[in-house]
């Protein structure tokens, strides 16, 4: 993707973070025009690199959060490594972390050393739990933020009252969608004359964050007398039907009647008329709901969402994340789109979701191999090649 007209063009972004919560940020500034710098281990390089499905070696997931990159096999812990990142750093914009808190001072990348370089960087460093406080301290991973933020308990089975947590990196692309966010209103502030800040942003207080308008519900209210209400979300599970699943979503009146008749059941009951009286007779609602439930299951799923689209109910046919591709509405939308990738061939990735009118984003260049621009950046920073040469061999730069 070209970043000439890119809405972060001439934004350069440092990645020092390892996994996802830091690295798919970065990732979401490359799609927008910023030119990003990996920084990773020799020998090994980031761990994302091997987890996931692979094609000939080149991990799906460590390429969705790191395309749009150019990497740097570099060894932070050396003085040499320090140097080359100092040197960076001087002519950066942003810089992204996701270290425990006390290992980027002790790796000489903290923000103090880093703004005394350069005062206009905005540094983000990411934590777990917190850059202080009794947890501080402890390594997160996404599966325990989840447990910790209330996830998994405000999932819990309606019948079985087990808790089950999202089987996706939840957590990580909550926080990395957050520090996103943040980056994008520092770099703003110091356009309006703010200078350079430090952004702290904690994975338990993204979840946290994200949960609180509508899965908080009733710890929102410090005084008594807060009525619970109906459930958001939990009213309403999946449509199982003989041949696959819906969803429908009846909110005001005339689509909850209409989501009744669509499945043939009876709601002219006055204590179910209006969205108050079914708040009132929760049981008569439930009753309803089990007589469509239990009707759905003989019917077609495509039969049943015809029925919801012409009763106006918003509603949709469930599908896999293999079938998006292909849908009308999803090819009319143009979120798809095919690369090349140099190693794993053809890729099928989304573009950034946003479109921009006047400043276009796209898709970022293929995920770099460990190191692929090493000696190129080093050069544009001014070493010579009897240096970088001296550097790979003592380990330094990979």
């Amino acid at each position: 993707m070209t970043t000439a007209q890119t809405p972060l063009a001439g934004i350069r972004v440092l990645d020092i973070g390892t996994m996802l919560a830091g690295p798919w940020a970065a990732a979401m500034l490359a799609d927008q025009g910023a030119e990003v710098f990996k920084i990773e281990a020799p020998g090994i390089g980031d761990v994302m690199r091997y987890v996931g499905p692979t094609r000939n070696g080149v991990s799906a997931l460590f390429h969705s959060v790191n395309r749009g990159k150019r990497s740097l096999a570099l060894d932070l812990k050396s003085a040499e490594g320090r140097e080359v990142i100092h040197r960076l750093a001087a002519h950066t914009d942003v810089l992204i972390h996701n270290f425990r808190p006390g290992v980027a001072e002790r790796l000489g990348v903290d923000y103090a050393t880093l703004a005394a370089i350069n005062p206009a960087l905005v540094y983000v460093s990411v934590s777990g739990f917190g850059h202080s406080g009794p947890m501080a301290d402890r390594p997160a991973y996404d599966n325990v933020i989840q447990a910790f933020t209330g996830v998994a308990l405000s999932q819990a089975h309606a019948e079985t009252g087990e808790p089950t947590q999202y089987y996706q990196i939840f957590a990580d692309k909550i926080t990395a969608m957050y520090a996103a966010q943040a980056i994008s209103v520092a770099l703003l502030a110091r356009e309006r004359g703010a200078g350079g800040q430090e952004l702290r942003l904690a994975m338990v207080d993204a979840v946290a964050s994200f949960m609180w308008p509508d899965v908080g519900g009733m710890a929102l209210f410090r005084e008594e007398g807060a009525s619970p209400g109906l459930a958001v979300a939990k009213h309403v599970p999946l449509i199982k039907c003989r041949n696959g699943y819906a969803q429908a979503a009846p909110l005001n009146d005339a689509q909850f009647h209409g989501w009744c008749a669509a499945f043939g059941v009876d709601s002219s009951d006055p204590d179910v008329r209006t969205v108050a009286d079914r708040n009132r007779h929760g049981g008569k609602l439930q009753a309803l709901a089990a007589a469509i439930y239990a009707n759905a299951r003989g019917m077609d799923v495509d039969e049943v969402v015809a029925r919801l689209e012409a009763a106006d109910v918003p509603c949709a046919k469930a599908h896999s994340l293999d079938e998006l591709p292909a849908h009308p509405q999803m090819q009319a939308n143009g979120l798809f789109v095919e690369s090349e990738h140099p190693v794993a061939g053809r890729l099928l990735e989304p573009r950034s979701p946003v479109r921009f009118g006047a400043t276009p984003t796209g898709c970022g260049f293929p995920s770099a191999a460990l190191g692929q621009h090493s000696d190129e950046i080093l050069r544009e920073l001014g070493f010579d090649a009897n240096t970088v040469a001296g550097w790979r061999e003592k380990g330094v730069i990979g």
